[in-house]
């Protein structure tokens, strides 16, 4: 226990906790989208097939990057379910209110989709490295391909999408506000690109 307490006590000062009323732990959920959801311009069917995390952020636990090699797992802050089912909430809804990729329907719907989207998250962590400007880092791969006799078919759309927002304070609450930004603007990206992308191939 004598090696963990300095952890969980640098982590603690580092995101303002330590003079905060109590210790318990403290859970986060991503935003959905203010706007209603767009008309959609395409019939098809779509699925978020999977959200896929990098194992160094399964973690429900906020992750922080303190150096180059060195990352910390905060005890007292994370999401509210795991991080693959937090983020695929919010990739659906800004999907539907970007309104270009069809109807998008939820996991277990009876519709058989003509469009699978897969989602892999790369970076997902509060980059601490400047003690001057920490930042909420997010980094997206997101693939889009066509379904035909229930088999993967072309792929229409593959795209990396990253962004950092910089951190109002040292604090989860300012992390997640952050990480917001991160998937607001990353979507607003893809949503935009993939527009361009199926007007090109019409």
């Amino acid at each position: 226990m004598k090696s963990v307490a300095p952890i969980l006590l640098a982590v603690s000062i580092l995101l303002g906790c330590a003079s905060g009323p109590n210790w318990s732990r403290r859970q986060f959920a991503f935003s959905l989208p203010a706007d209603p959801p767009a008309a959609n311009v395409s019939s098809n069917i779509v699925a978020l097939n999977r959200v896929s995390i990098s194992s160094r952020f399964q973690s429900r636990s906020f992750t922080y990057r303190m150096s180059e090699n060195s990352y910390q797992k905060d005890p007292y802050a994370g999401f509210l379910s795991p991080p693959e089912r937090a983020l695929a909430e919010p990739i659906r809804s800004w999907m539907r209110a970007g309104g270009c990729f069809g109807r998008i329907v939820e996991p277990g719907s009876g519709l058989t989709p003509t469009l699978v989207v897969e989602v892999s998250v790369s970076e997902l962590y509060g980059d601490f490295r400047d003690k001057s400007q920490p930042v909420g880092k997010m980094e997206i791969h997101f693939i889009c391909y066509e379904v035909k006799d229930g088999a993967p078919g072309r792929i229409l759309f593959d795209k990396v999408s990253s962004h950092e927002a910089p951190l109002a304070r040292k604090t989860p609450d300012a992390l997640m506000a952050a990480w917001d930004a991160d998937l607001r603007e990353i979507m607003g990206e893809i949503n935009s690109q993939y527009a361009k992308a199926i007007s090109k191939d019409r």
